[in-house]
């Protein structure tokens, strides 16, 4: 299976291979969701 985007569920953070923790890939993900709304 491939290593997609991440569920409310935390399953990405239990399977990534780096170890990245659940509170960093939110926060990425909220600055790269903010960043597409501001650049419009």
């Amino acid at each position: 299976e491939g290593f997609g985007s991440c569920s409310n569920t935390g399953a990405c953070a239990m399977v990534c291979p780096q170890e990245i923790q659940l509170l960093d890939i939110t926060r990425m993900n909220f600055e790269y969701n903010r960043s597409k709304c501001l650049s419009k």
